[in-house]
């Protein structure tokens, strides 16, 4: 009895001790890898936490688990800590997919067709994705950019959406898809040349779409099944289709004489294919109807079941049976307990996680061929090739490559040994950042391309300049790294500095620290802020600025070059309105630009900052910039556009309305903006005049250099006390400024830009 009794005491201790590692561990850390956790969370919130999910939370929770009181999160399994498969089909869910999915470090397979879910695919899909099928929702757009990125990928559906557009190049590097379902959309176009590179892909379903040109890309792919019925392909059938096992290609414009075996046709097209290769697709039923979704309390279940490795590991399906306590049984449960509290232990250490991939079962579904009800859209293409290639995305010419070129690299292998103050960003982050390059996000917009806000996950917000680019050639490409290496290490206090690039698939990006307040053409001319007066001393403030900046480019860099662009909206403004001259060294981009983008909507920025010579072979740009800059300090003054078509067939350009007022100070007076007018000293007034006559001087060779345009500012600061540095209340821009802002020697970063170039 006694024995028993001690038994029984030393059980209680070890059940005892269980229970307190198990609180130590789940306070140490929760079990779910805290990267997946965050993105299922966020998962949640992008489908607008759907009823269906049972189990699942928008924040906290353990989707590995198993959370006792919350119970089991449908649909995910999980293998140890990390969330190996999400399967929600079929459950009527909506929302949207967000960004978060690409914290899902280990997860392989992601299933959510025949649901609502809406919105673009998000370029931020996870990484290690073997099994993806977002088949029948009502996804638009076109195929997010960042899938070259999924290595791992082996089966895609993005079957019954409503994507259109054309297929951008976004199959390179994806020799593990073995499974591709494009069919039911609305996608257009000639098929992408990354479609030859699909070196393992057996089941290709293209049918239903508006597709155009030729299909000899398909000619050499080991297709076991084929279907690309009721498109608009021409020309003629490669002979090497007839050995395609299941074929379908009626409903095009084929030249006739091909004659495939009787055995593609005998067969239907979701057949099993012969035995050396992997079970093909089957067909799952019908998507459930809206009735469903409304009238069950529970949710229906779903359609077919998704049994996969990952759920025989799932803390979430299973349920351990209870059975008589002994004393072995307590002390296995003990150290049990004690493994998981060093697992605990391990798990904190990591920050991210570090799951390693697993291989997935082979458990590949497809749609059936007859899905009705399906709408069709027509919206445009959204790659990142046809982003990249201007806004105007509706002609396939945007996404063409000009033939007779060396052909584009991944990205660059070169790397200039000055790059290394800009940070090298991925095309998925700024995708993602920018939203797909939304229109909302859009603040900008130029000779070379488009400029974008855009607002990343740590908070940072940044100005993205995306190049509208030529196809290079590999020398041109490191010419290109080499100007990105001298950009990055420009370094002056009234230059934006280049933060970042992105240069893939033959596309480049940069990317430049935000200015709150915009530009000094959105600050003087805007609706939004044309009511707020601009003191002339902070115009003075912004005119020392530029004219530093340009003392630096012109006669400190070495070689000295040129801006090449000067005007209102390449002068950016922080919160306290310090001036900031953008895109210096983007005058070199001017023979990698694309000739579509020099359109009238592009250069009408520009109007009216040009020199008169800027046209013309031999141009001096350094003495452009300095007439350009008197415009500037015209446009301070008078609080007049450098171009205005109101202003009358003669007096459209500012210099010509302008220029007979400046040599008499009366008149001057009377074309200076009524805004500062009561402000600013006569004297002011009239030494202001003289700087931007000696600036727009019709010929190069009467302009000064800048640095003499500098000191004769400077002089015309002192010598109207505008560097006190005693508080100004209506003038708060000018509290903490001095008056000259002479660059300390920390700040002189020689720059090797080599050669002027022409003004872009």
């Amino acid at each position: 009895m006694r024995g028993a009794r001690g038994v029984g005491v030393a059980a209680a201790r070890h059940l005892l001790a269980a229970v307190v590692l198990w609180a130590a561990f789940s306070s140490a850390a929760s079990f779910t890898d805290p990267s997946d956790a965050i993105g299922i969370w966020a998962l949640y919130r992008a489908l607008e936490s759907p009823w269906q999910l049972s189990g699942w939370t928008s924040m906290g929770g353990d989707p590995c688990g198993g959370d006792g009181e919350r119970g089991s999160w449908h649909g995910v399994f999980c293998k140890d800590s990390c969330v190996v498969a999400i399967n929600i089909s079929g459950l009527g869910v909506g929302g949207w997919l967000g960004p978060e999915l690409l914290k899902l470090h280990s997860l392989k397979e992601l299933d959510v067709s025949f649901n609502n879910i809406a919105g673009e695919i998000p370029p931020t899909l996870p990484p290690n994705v073997e099994y993806l099928n977002l088949a029948a929702n009502k996804f638009e757009g076109n195929i997010p950019p960042s899938l070259p990125y999924l290595h791992s990928l082996k089966y895609l559906n993005l079957s019954y959406n409503k994507l259109s557009g054309i297929v951008g190049d976004v199959f390179v590097n994806m020799e593990s898809l073995v499974t591709m379902d494009l069919s039911f959309n609305s996608f257009d176009g000639d098929l992408p040349r990354s479609f030859s590179s699909l070196n393992n892909l057996h089941y290709l379903y293209l049918q239903h779409n508006e597709f155009t040109g030729s299909v000899i890309l398909l000619a050499d792919l080991p297709l076991v099944a084929l279907n690309i019925e009721n498109n608009h392909f021409s020309g003629y059938v490669p002979g090497t289709f007839e050995f395609i096992s299941e074929l379908r290609i009626d409903g095009n414009h084929f030249q006739p004489g091909f004659k495939p075996s009787s055995s593609s046709f005998s067969r239907t097209i979701h057949s099993p294919p012969p035995p050396h290769h992997p079970r093909p697709p089957s067909p799952p039923p019908p998507p459930p109807s809206p009735a469903v979704k409304q009238n069950s309390k529970r949710g229906p279940k779903p359609l077919q079941p998704f049994v996969s490795y990952a759920s025989l590991h799932s803390p979430s399906h299973h349920r351990k049976s209870h059975s008589r306590v002994t004393a072995a049984a307590i002390a296995s449960v003990v150290c049990t307990m004690f493994a998981l509290f060093i697992v605990g232990l391990v798990l904190k250490s990591r920050k991210g996680g570090t799951c390693g991939p697993k291989s997935t079962a082979d458990n590949i579904k497809s749609l059936p061929a007859n899905l009705e009800g399906v709408p069709k859209a027509n919206e445009v293409l959204n790659s990142w090739s046809s982003l990249m290639n201007g806004h105007d995305t509706s002609s396939s010419n945007n996404d063409s490559i000009i033939p007779g070129r060396v052909p584009k690299r991944k990205s660059c292998a070169k790397t200039s040994k000055n790059l290394a103050p800009a940070k090298q960003f991925l095309a998925v982050d700024i995708m993602a950042a920018t939203r797909n390059f939304n229109e909302e996000c859009l603040i900008g917009e130029g000779f070379t391309g488009r400029v974008y806000r855009g607002d990343f996950p740590d908070g940072q917000l940044l100005a993205i300049k995306k190049i509208n680019m030529i196809d290079l050639s590999l020398s041109e490409q490191d010419e290109l790294m080499d100007i990105l290496g001298n950009m990055s290490r420009l370094k002056h206090p009234n230059i934006s500095s280049l933060v970042g690039y992105c240069v893939e698939f033959g596309h480049c990006v940069l990317l430049y620290e935000y200015a709150e307040n915009g530009s000094l053409e959105d600050l003087l001319f805007s609706a939004a802020t044309r009511s707020r007066a601009l003191s002339w001393k902070a115009r003075m403030k912004i005119a020392l600025g530029v004219t530093y900046a340009l003392e630096y480019i012109h006669l400190m860099c070495s070689p000295p070059f040129a801006h090449g662009n000067i005007k209102a909206t390449n002068i950016l403004l922080d919160a306290q309105l310090m001036p900031y001259l953008s895109h210096c060294g983007l005058a070199k981009f001017s023979h990698f630009v694309s000739a579509t983008r020099m359109d009238s909507e592009a250069l009408s920025g520009a109007k009216g900052y040009a020199a008169p010579e800027a046209n013309g072979s031999g141009t001096d740009i350094i003495k452009a910039d300095i007439y350009s800059f008197g415009v500037i300090l015209l446009v301070l003054l008078t609080g007049q556009k450098a171009f205005d078509s109101s202003r009358g067939p003669n007096d459209q350009f500012l210099v010509d309305w302008a220029s007979p007022h400046l040599h008499d100070l009366n008149s001057l007076g009377r074309i200076t903006d009524p805004r500062i007018r009561g402000s600013m000293p006569p004297k002011a007034i009239s030494a202001l005049g003289n700087i931007i006559l000696l600036c727009i001087k019709q010929s190069p060779d009467s302009r000064p250099p800048m640095k003499v345009i500098t000191d004769k500012l400077v002089k015309l600061v002192q010598s109207n006390t505008v560097n006190k540095l005693e508080a100004d209340a209506q003038d708060p821009s000018f509290i903490t400024t001095r008056p000259y802002f002479e660059p300390s020697s920390t700040d002189v970063v020689i720059l090797c830009v080599v050669e002027v170039a022409p003004s872009i």
